[in-house]
């Protein structure tokens, strides 16, 4: 059937710290995401009503009635949208604890509540399989704090991996190698994604907080080297923040150190809180520098992808968001 939808209103699910989403995104009419449950923190679910609930906003679309959440959405598009009542798009993104200490980090911000209690996802992901819930021919996507610190990580992971999953996704700062990603890059099943967002030592001790520069670049050889025949999947992020990291002799400096160390993929993010306030008046120089990215990475040939607030940034200023192509993750 084709209508309005997108791919985590069918078949999305993500776990925070405090709440379950189908997503990480939002609208255009709301200041918050579409929660499936709040006040989360690992109690027993009941999901005969929470499946109750995310099919009434999924046949809600099919009727061509978008949830406000979502209205105005980069995500949503018009198309043969599969029936599938199994979570395909599954994100685990409730662990807080990191080692850096990024400027543009969530932990940072005054709303920011500390977890009341910590939970695990290993039984919540055990009860769904068992019901039958998990699509494994989807994307596991593991965000939040540094996920290497996760004591359930390679818990979680080896058994996405025995069970077939098409893609795990592991967004790390990479200060430290894990064994369980290098042998996982190895099967062409999973990928790494590292913010770098910078291409020397002094701007990363200024972004985040930390003097681990050296550390993160030698990490991320060892995960490209570590790499099947997909030489896509391990990839360099770009957070651009403007008065910060915000010049062409910036994005110069990330695409070659990118280069040098075999990076063929990387992804371009803008800075969520910057973006929010300046929405309706965004500098000329920003919409110039956005241009040169999208050029500069097409001559060095790399790879570019776009992630949600970058496409937030695309659908404000009327870009076509398959020229290149819409991240997943």
């Amino acid at each position: 059937m084709k209508y309005l939808s997108c791919s985590n209103i069918q078949s999305g699910l993500r776990f925070e710290y405090n709440s379950i989403k189908l997503c990480c995104f939002m609208g255009t009419n709301t200041p918050e995401p579409l929660y499936i449950k709040k006040d989360y923190y690992g109690e027993k679910l009941d999901w005969t009503e929470l499946l109750k609930k995310i099919n009434i906003i999924r046949e809600n679309q099919k009727k061509g009635i978008t949830d406000s959440h979502c209205v105005g959405c980069f995500g949503l598009q018009e198309k043969e949208w599969e029936d599938n009542p199994k979570f395909k798009w599954l994100q685990i993104a409730h662990w807080s604890d990191c080692n850096c200490y990024c400027t543009y980090c969530y932990r940072y911000q005054s709303e920011f509540e500390k977890p009341k209690k910590r939970y695990k996802i290993m039984p919540i992901i055990k009860e769904l399989d068992k019901l039958g819930l998990i699509d494994y021919n989807g994307e596991l996507a593991y965000s939040g704090g540094e996920p290497a610190s996760l004591r359930e990580f390679d818990d979680i992971t080896n058994f996405f991996i025995k069970k077939g999953e098409r893609l795990i996704m592991v967004h790390t700062n990479a200060i430290k190698p894990v064994k369980s990603v290098l042998s996982g890059l190895k099967t062409d099943t999973m990928s790494v994604t590292v913010s770098v967002d910078c291409g020397d030592r002094e701007k990363f001790k200024q972004i985040k907080r930390v003097d681990a520069y050296n550390k993160v670049m030698d990490t991320l050889k060892k995960y490209v080297k570590a790499q099947g025949s997909n030489k896509k999947m391990v990839r360099s992020k770009y957070i651009l923040i403007p008065n910060v990291n915000d010049t062409k002799s910036d994005i110069d400096k990330w695409i070659e150190e990118s280069l040098k160390i075999g990076i063929q993929q990387v992804i371009l993010d803008f800075e969520a809180d910057w973006l929010a306030r300046n929405s309706e008046n965004i500098p000329s120089y920003i919409d110039d520098l956005y241009e040169y990215i999208v050029s500069k990475t097409k001559e060095k040939g790399l790879e570019l992808q776009f992630y949600g607030v970058a496409n937030q940034y695309r659908t404000i200023k009327g870009k076509d968001l398959d020229e290149i192509g819409l991240h997943q993750g």
